[in-house]
């Protein structure tokens, strides 16, 4: 019995062996070959990368500098530094110094936006001149005109003074983008040639920074530099969704905040300055202030939120409607107005003419008021 065991373990181990070592070295005697191993070059990350090389095709076919064309420019001293136009209450940016590269002749970007070849830019970028030489990124360089300025949303259109077709970024929905969505900047900054950057929309609705009257901006981490003013913020499908406007800066470079005009803001004052060559706007003749607690409380208006009615302006809707300093505007047409923005951006989307209505606190009594809005008068331009 002893001896049968020896030669049954004897058996097992010997079997046991020669497993292992054909499981080794001919592995697919034992397993089989299984599935065969493959590369994918159409896997979803090509796809995403091919789709940012279309967007950055399609902006840079649609994006040029913009090199200011008056005499005058050839009498300056060859070798001055040239700032680059800033928007109004821009921080300055540092001239460089002896030894570093001259800032370039161009001022800043414009995007082409339809095919008989408009272009939409900074007011800032265009102040002071009337023509400009385009640069295009293939190379051509074709003259433009100023057509168009409206300095409180600081938008612009010139016309190539060239017949078309021309390659035009196509508008984004105002609804089609968020905060987290990738975008790709577009411009020619520091005069080093066509530029595209990648970032993310960082956030929505930025507005009380003091560079124009209507302020709605977007926020991006795409590099902006200076040169890229009026340059384009496209989605990954290449459709507009912004005009690069400034920058957050304490060195003159990106930091990683930039700020855009958005569609929404951009599409309507273009329609308007190619059809009418200047912007109509609502208008009711107050001066507003916000609704702080503390000044609330001491007024005894027991609204917390609205628009405080600073003043009202002679001769003007508010006047005629019989408006009072003291009054806090709570709504327009039944749309709420929490604040001195929401007032100026709501009735400067009324068609002047148009009968509103206004919901008003007025000695911790609620009424509705009756006008018929008037014309924003215009700023010069």
């Amino acid at each position: 019995m002893k001896k049968l065991w020896q030669i049954f373990a004897q058996t097992v181990t010997i079997v046991a062996l020669a497993g292992f070592v054909v499981a080794h070295l001919k592995p697919h005697w034992w397993f089989g070959r299984g599935a065969p191993l493959t590369v994918e070059r159409d896997a979803p990350a090509a796809a995403a990368a091919k789709d940012y090389r279309f967007a950055a095709a399609r902006g840079a076919a649609a994006v040029v500098s913009l090199q200011p064309m008056e005499p005058e420019e050839a009498d300056k001293e060859e070798h001055a530094p040239r700032r680059l136009q800033l928007p109004p209450g821009h921080p300055d940016l540092p001239l460089p110094d002896e030894d570093s590269p001259r800032l370039p002749e161009a001022m800043g970007s414009a995007v082409i936006v339809s095919e008989d070849g408009v272009l939409v830019t900074n007011a800032h970028v265009v102040e002071g001149h009337e023509r400009f030489l385009t640069r295009f990124g293939d190379g051509r360089s074709i003259p433009a005109r100023v057509a168009g300025r409206d300095q409180e949303s600081d938008l612009a259109i010139l016309r190539l003074e060239s017949s078309g077709p021309f390659a035009a970024l196509p508008f984004a929905p105002a609804d089609s983008f968020a905060v987290g969505d990738v975008v790709l900047a577009v411009g020619h900054p520091f005069g080093v040639g066509q530029t595209v950057t990648m970032g993310i929309i960082s956030a929505l609705g930025r507005n009380d920074l003091g560079l124009s009257t209507f302020e709605n901006f977007i926020q991006t981490d795409a590099a902006i530099n200076p040169g890229n003013s009026g340059g384009a913020l496209i989605d990954t499908q290449g459709r507009l969704v912004g005009i690069n406007t400034a920058i957050f800066s304490r060195t003159g470079g990106s930091l990683g905040i930039g700020f855009a005009i958005p569609v929404q803001i951009a599409q309507p004052v273009v329609e308007e300055l190619r059809s009418r060559g200047y912007v109509r706007r609502g208008w009711v003749g107050v001066q507003l202030q916000p609704l702080e607690t503390a000044l609330a409380e001491a007024m005894g208006v027991t609204a917390r939120e609205g628009a405080l009615v600073a003043a009202v302006l002679p001769d003007s809707p508010a006047a005629a409607a019989g408006l009072k300093a003291g009054d806090v505007i709570l709504a327009i047409d039944g749309k709420p107005t929490r604040t001195v923005r929401e007032v100026l951006d709501t009735v400067a989307a009324i068609p002047p003419g148009k009968a509103i209505t206004l919901r008003l606190e007025r000695d911790q009594r609620t009424l509705e008021v009756e006008l018929v809005a008037g014309e924003r008068p215009r700023q010069n331009s």
